[in-house]
């Protein structure tokens, strides 16, 4: 029997395969990037997202996280899925806040499928959030998510994705004290 993959499948293979060969030669995450990446662009894929979102969900952290560069990205999988990219990558300047404003607006000044992949990056990244023990660290990432939401309610707030990220994280501020 012949299997004849749909063309999205072998698209996204090919960037975990970017991906795993990127995070094995070097990593600055300590969370276990290649499963949540893969999970970003699954749920993108599952949103119903076009193919350059969810091929950006899959390669969204190589830039900032390893030292594949925006341009290898762009060669591999074109100018759409690198913009994206580069949207939701953090620039190395200033602090924590600075660097979120930057990020929100460059998210927001790409658009709408941009601001979905962080929506779906922050609402994957909830799944490490018990691991951080320090108070002070689950402050700031109160912070920067509360700031993502305000910046993202007006654009994506009536997706059912964006209450279910919201109600997630308030619940598990909650449970580990963060009010």
């Amino acid at each position: 029997m012949k299997i004849k993959p749909q063309k999205i499948d072998q698209e996204m293979e090919r960037a975990i395969i970017m991906l795993t060969g990127c995070v094995s030669k070097r990593c600055r995450n300590p969370k276990p990037i290649i499963l949540h990446s893969i999970r970003v662009g699954l749920k993108l894929l599952e949103l119903r997202q076009p193919k350059e979102v969810v091929l950006a969900g899959i390669l969204h952290d190589l830039v900032e996280d390893t030292n594949c560069t925006i341009e290898q990205i762009k060669k591999a999988f074109g100018a759409k899925v690198a913009k994206l990219v580069i949207a939701t990558t953090q620039e190395k300047v200033g602090d924590y806040k600075k660097r979120w404003h930057i990020l929100m607006e460059k998210i927001k000044k790409e658009g709408e499928q941009a601001m979905m992949l962080k929506l779906v990056d922050m609402n994957e990244n909830l799944t490490y959030l018990p691991l951080v023990k320090n108070h002070k660290e689950l402050e700031v990432i109160r912070w920067k998510h509360n700031f993502a939401m305000s910046q993202l309610k007006q654009h994506l707030g009536y997706l059912k994705i964006f209450q279910e990220c919201q109600n997630s994280y308030k619940e598990a501020f909650r449970k580990l004290g963060v009010k």
